[in-house]
């Protein structure tokens, strides 16, 4: 039996989240608590993510440029949209990057379908990446890490978000859980992540040969 409880801070700055994990195993029938912490990327965090994204996504997915990139193209009027997920120890369990209206041209692949959605580019955000370490999977935390990036998103000003799940995702989690916070397939682009050179961890040498699936969540439609 597994169960998690969530404890929100709001006070105008970008959410903090306590996630209190608890694991109930029947050997020994004592409950043991991990705690975990949402908050906004730092600078000094980047290393941390290189280590964690070359062993979740594949070797070489973002270099140490680009995380840098990341980090500077993930702000606007003050506020960092790109949040990460981490235990006690500061060990990095998830991330959840997240480009501003106005920072970002497009993803890790050139495709893009934008006269397909209802807003335009200069107004709508765009969410980079969502990954959630294997043994932290299937808790909600990546749901929670995306609904705190839109919150923050509305505040700078996003009329929409887009993104490109991965259609191969094991039993279609990637555009299942998008589909949960409201976002809509619009687009397919086989072998989305051809020119990124890195070792997928589905194809494994380069080039990988998936299809990404355009989804677009229109945040004005939900008022």
């Amino acid at each position: 039996m597994r169960q998690s409880l969530f404890i929100r801070r709001w006070d105008g700055n970008p959410p903090v989240v306590r996630c209190a994990n608890f694991a109930l195993p029947s050997s020994c029938g004592i409950a043991s608590l991990v705690m975990f912490t949402i908050r906004p990327i730092r600078d000094s965090d980047l290393e941390a993510i290189k280590d964690f994204t070359d062993k979740e996504i594949g070797h070489g997915y973002y270099s140490n440029d680009e995380l840098k990139s990341i980090f500077r193209r993930s702000q606007k009027d003050g506020q960092m949209c790109s949040l990460l997920l981490e235990d006690t120890e500061s060990n990095v369990r998830g991330i959840r990057i997240s480009y501003p209206p106005g920072q970002w041209e497009h993803g890790k692949g050139v495709a893009l379908k934008s006269e397909l959605w209802p807003h335009d580019q200069k107004d709508t955000a765009y969410f980079q990446s969502l990954f959630i370490a294997s043994n932290s999977q299937g808790k909600g935390f990546g749901q929670q890490l995306s609904q705190k990036a839109l919150l923050i998103l509305r505040e700078v000003g996003a009329k929409g978000v887009v993104c490109h799940a991965w259609k191969e995702s094991p039993n279609n989690s990637s555009i299942r859980y998008l589909e949960k916070i409201g976002f809509k397939p619009v687009a397919e682009h086989k072998q989305y992540w051809r020119d990124v050179n890195y070792n997928c961890t589905l194809c494994k040498a380069p080039p990988c040969l998936c299809t990404a699936v355009e989804m677009y969540l229109d945040l004005q439609g939900e008022q």
